[in-house]
């Protein structure tokens, strides 16, 4: 099993068409054939059935597919490492997943320290909900992942590093209606307006503050991934959700944002660095991580 099966079995996968794959690969069709024909010999077993729409994977191709492209993606990221080793430099690129809360600051410094000690630093960004991220870490497609580790998350094969305390509340704007005679407690909240990351893993952990407590799940107002309509809403409406100071820092400072701590003890989880355990980290990964660690 060679690198030039393995990219060619991958190109397959994903047009679900050995004619569309053998054009973008630049090979005839007889040989792309043969290609997949030795891999499938090598591994004893079939990884495409061929049918009327196309090409599809058989269970040992879906078994195969995301092991093959980490093998792509791990096969990539050594040789922009030793070039960087050769060279004193190269374009080896550092991929990133990472939540809202660190995309608003301990990363953005990091990465600002890290550009003035290493012009050749080259870092792509993905920001998202952290179980996602960790699926796009297994497959590959990010080295490092940043965000809260919460209870329900899937870790296997993961290992975590903390590096912050998070503080989660319930956030609404000075001036809401809930706040007219004092501080509303959580049954009051349930009949508010809620915004809920669209996140299947926060909405679980969102509904279980309601069920410990023995009351009714309300009915979710809005359910966006987009931080930005998130903290219009809040800002602009009567709605209310829950969210880490961090991310809320400045609006929680000015005023224009007010934290309510509803539940008992205080909802708290550790934040941190999320990496694969069977992966080595290249010499600029572990110069940004150090970073990382000094707030």
């Amino acid at each position: 099993m060679d690198i030039r099966q393995i990219r060619r079995f991958v190109t397959v996968a994903d047009l679900g068409s050995f004619n569309r794959a053998a054009q973008m690969l630049s090979v005839s069709q007889p040989s792309l054939t043969r290609s997949i024909q030795m891999l499938e010999a090598e591994l004893d077993a079939r990884l495409f059935e061929r049918g009327a729409q196309g090409v599809q994977l058989t269970a040992m191709g879906e078994e195969l597919l995301p092991r093959a492209r980490v093998i792509l993606i791990e096969r990539d990221r050594a040789m922009a490492a030793l070039a960087a080793l050769r060279g004193g430099g190269g374009a080896e690129r550092i991929a990133i997943g990472t939540d809202a809360s660190f995309a608003r600051h301990r990363l953005p410094a990091a990465l600002a320290r890290m550009a003035v000690d290493d012009a050749d630093a080259c870092f792509h960004v993905v920001e998202g909900g952290t179980a996602d991220l960790l699926v796009a870490l297994r497959d590959g497609r990010v080295s490092l992942v940043l965000g809260a580790r919460a209870p329900w998350l899937d870790l296997a094969g993961v290992q975590f590093e903390p590096l912050a305390e998070e503080r989660a509340s319930v956030m609404l704007r000075a001036g809401h209606p809930l706040l007219a005679q004092g501080t509303p407690d959580l049954a009051a909240l349930s009949r508010a307006a809620w915004i809920v990351p669209d996140q299947d893993s926060l909405v679980e952990g969102w509904s279980q503050m309601f069920i410990r407590e023995g009351l009714p799940v309300p009915a979710i107002t809005l359910r966006t991934s987009s931080l930005t309509v998130i903290r219009g809403a809040l800002l602009a409406g009567d709605f209310i959700c829950l969210g880490d100071h961090s991310t809320y820092a400045d609006a929680l400072e000015d005023g224009a944002l007010i934290a309510l701590d509803v539940v008992s003890p205080a909802y708290t989880r550790p934040a941190g660095l999320f990496r694969r355990t069977d992966t080595r980290l290249s010499a600029r990964e572990r110069k940004l991580i150090a970073l990382l660690r000094t707030p």
